[in-house]
Parts: C-alpha cells; structure tokens; sequence
C-alpha cells in the first residue's frame, strides 16, 4: 500500500546549470553541487535526443543552510572550466589520505561538444575529481578514461555518473555508457555499465598514476545501466539504481553488499518496476529513496514496510539527490535535491532544500 507524504521546503538555491548532484559537508551547514551544462539537439546523436555535455562549461558552486534553515549561494563560480560535473560525495572522517570535509565529484562524459557545436570532442578525461570545497582548490584526481590504471584492468569508464564514500573513505562511483549514437535504446553501450569500488589505499596510486595501482579495484556490472549511487548509513554498504528504457527490472534498486563487488555479479533488486531512475539514498532509519527525473516522482520504502510517493517540492526533475542531516533540523534527515532541467535554458535549474522528517 502507497502512503501519503509531503515533504517540507526548507530553501532554493535559483540560477543554477543543469545541476546534477548536491552533497552536504559535515560541518551540517555548507554544501556543494556541480553544474554539469549539457544540450540536446545533435542531429548525429541519437537522432537529436541524446544528452551530450559542453566542454568547458561545467564549474561547481558552495551553497549553505544556516542553523536557522535560511539557504542561501555563498560561491556560484567556486571552480570553473571542466566538463560533465556529476555525482559527488564527502571524506566524513580523517584518517585517510584527505582530510575529512574533501569532496569527491566525478567528471568528464562521452560524449562531449564544443558549445553548439556538431562535432563530438576527444580532449577530455573521464575522472573523478578531489577537491577542497572552502578554498576552492583541486588536490587532485583519479583518471579512469583511455589508458589509466583503472581501464588497463577492466576498460576506459565512458561516463561516470554516481559517486560516493563510505566511512573508511572507499570510493564507489557508476559509469552510465550513453555514448553510443544509434537512436535505438537496445543499441550496445561502448563498456559494461558498472559499479566500481576503490579501496582507500588505492586511492593515492591512482591519484599518482601509478600503473598497479587498480589492481583492488572491484567492480559489479549492470546490465540494465546504472546511474546514482550511496552508501548506507547503517551498516556502510553501497546501493545504486537502474536507468535505461530497455532496463530489465523496469527501474530498480540495488544493495551491493562486499561479497556483490567480490563475484561482481549484480543481486536481484530489492525494488523493481520504478521506470527510469537517477538518484538514491538512505536515511538513519533505514529508509531507502530513488528519484524518477522524468515523472518528478520520488519514492521511499521505510524499515517498517512502508512505501511512499512524493514530489520533490518544486524540483521537477529530481536527478541524483542525497540525503544529508543540516544542522538546522536537529537531527532530522533532508534531501538535496537538483533540478536537472534538461533542455532548459543555463541559469535555469534549481537545487532545493526539502525536509524529509520522520523517513
């Protein structure tokens, strides 16, 4: 049975580009999110209808909720000129080789254009970016396209898409592979799409492109594409969501537990029949969220069984949202939601604040 649910705005963050994934850092107030710039259009992709990202064009922004919910932009241009900005997520402890607060973003995508242009690009690198979200400064990245460490043990990622830590500050990311230009969805992808797991002490090898460094690299391939990823906050284990129109499970949802990522089989879904889905995220209490971009819908399915159906307040296409805990709400979980707004204009996405208490 679907329940009922409303949740509570809390803040907008207006003129942003195409923003894809927002993360708040652990200071429970300041948060970051990438504008990824993309068009359709291309006559020679996908017959006009595919997603294709602007070279250059993409930059991140710092945003904050202060401890009494006001929202508000404190750095639109906080690092400029890179291509395809994605799925983010932060170092939550130290320990590792970058101090809690670092913010992990994926970046790059195929395929990619020059603004307005029909010609598709080939100077630009697939990674994941590493940066330090108050000063604005890249410590650096780890390269997963065309001759990196990571495509000499599996292949070149095409378009890397989720992205998220866990406690230990291991690293999952997604590579959803939409480069191919036939118009037909069944048309094959260039790789596998897949989930892949970094251990924190490949980290700083890849980082230093050392050539071994991807030998503990673990992946699970999806067969029905995958795009946002998270880690649960109850037990630190990973989960992803399906996206594709020939998706067998019809939009699902994934728990990827240690042993998926050491057989690199893809278990059942523990949710199907969802249409095609872009974010995911769980709270404290073992609630597990997905958001469907193309019919505004998010879903929820709490511990205790229940299963909801909302709107993500004025997001119309929530893409790939995460769950975060402001400090103005005391304990209660929020999402950050962007407003990917295909098709639009730049400067016209939003990245909302909305208050998810009691899930």
């Amino acid at each position: 049975m679907t329940d009922s649910y409303e949740p509570r705005l809390i803040g907008v963050i207006e003129g942003c580009t195409n923003p894809e994934s927002a993360e708040l850092l652990p200071d429970g107030e300041t948060f970051v999110f990438g504008n990824c710039r993309l068009m359709v259009g291309i006559p020679s992709f996908r017959a006009g209808a595919g997603l294709v990202y602007l070279k250059g064009e993409a930059f991140i922004s710092r945003a904050r909720i202060s401890p009494n919910g006001e929202v508000s932009l404190e750095e639109r241009a906080l690092i400029t000129g890179l291509t395809g900005t994605l799925g983010c997520d932060v170092v939550r402890n130290d320990g590792g080789p970058y101090p809690k607060g670092t913010v992990f973003m994926v970046e790059g995508g195929d395929p990619v254009t020059a603004d307005g242009g029909q010609t598709f690009r080939t100077d630009w690198e697939s990674r994941v970016l590493i940066f330090d979200p108050y000063r604005g400064e890249i410590l650096g990245d780890i390269p997963c396209g065309e001759g990196s460490a990571i495509a000499k043990v599996f292949n070149p990622v095409s378009q890397a898409n989720g992205c998220a830590l866990d406690s230990a500050g291991n690293l999952y990311f997604t590579d959803i592979p939409n480069a191919n230009p036939d118009p037909d969805p069944a048309a094959a992808p260039p790789v596998p799409p897949a989930v892949y797991r970094v251990p924190v002490e490949a980290i700083p090898g890849l980082v230093a492109r050392e050539a071994d460094a991807a030998r503990a690299v673990q992946r699970v391939e999806m067969p029905g594409y995958v795009n946002g990823a998270t880690v649960s906050p109850l037990d630190d284990t990973c989960w992803a969501v399906s996206c594709s129109m020939v998706d067998p499970a019809n939009g699902g949802i994934y728990h990827l537990p240690p042993s998926a990522f050491a057989t690199g089989v893809q278990p059942p879904p523990t949710h199907r029949d969802l249409g095609i889905l872009d974010g995911v995220g769980v709270t404290r209490r073992g609630t597990v969220l997905a958001s469907n971009p193309l019919t505004g819908d998010l879903f929820a399915f709490t511990a205790d069984g229940r299963e909801l159906v909302f709107q993500a307040g004025p997001v119309a296409m929530p893409a790939d949202f995460n769950v975060a805990y402001p400090t103005a709400l005391g304990g209660e979980p929020a999402i950050l939601a962007p407003h990917i707004s295909v098709g639009l204009e730049p400067g016209s996405g939003i990245v909302a604040v909305l208050a998810i208490e009691g899930l």
